[in-house]
């Protein structure tokens, strides 16, 4: 009788056990295609309309000096995202530099993302703990009033 008892409380624990770990595994995402090229743009845009809570902080790479961006700095960067296209969205140039100049971090109450700021033509923004390769943004065509770079330099003056 015990062995019995046993036996069926260890098929319990099993298929219980099992029945948690299949659960966890139908929520994951095991695509290892990027649905489109700026993918991690459409999630930077809609938390900065749409999160209240938010620390920006632009890091200059070369002399590691950090400043927090104020609100009008923040809103120069939503501009910049509706100004964008789809043709401004590519695949990594090769003359990409290794290093970027400058980075920008947006920390949000769920998600933390970063902008890679390289020069005048090339940014990537790219999430903390992503599961797809970064998306690369070509500025030409967008204003000069809008570049990040011209942003960034300003800061950092």
């Amino acid at each position: 009788m015990k062995k019995i008892l046993y036996s069926l409380y260890t098929l319990f624990i099993i298929s219980v056990l099992f029945t948690g770990c299949n659960y966890k595994f139908n929520n994951i995402n095991f695509n290892k295609n990027k649905p489109n090229n700026f993918y991690y743009t459409n999630i930077l845009a809609k938390n900065l309309t749409l999160d209240t809570s938010l620390k920006c902080t632009a890091l200059d790479t070369n002399f590691y000096k950090e400043k927090n961006l104020q609100d009008e700095n923040i809103n120069t960067v939503k501009l910049m995202l509706k100004s964008l296209n789809k043709n401004n969205f590519i695949s990594k140039p090769k003359d990409l530099p290794e290093k970027p100049i400058y980075k920008i971090f947006f920390t949000f109450s769920k998600e933390k993302l970063v902008l890679n700021v390289y020069n005048e033509k090339y940014l990537s923004i790219y999430p903390w703990d992503g599961n797809y390769p970064m998306d690369y943004i070509d500025m030409t065509g967008v204003p000069a009033s809008l570049n990040l770079h011209s942003l960034c330099k300003f800061i950092f003056k």
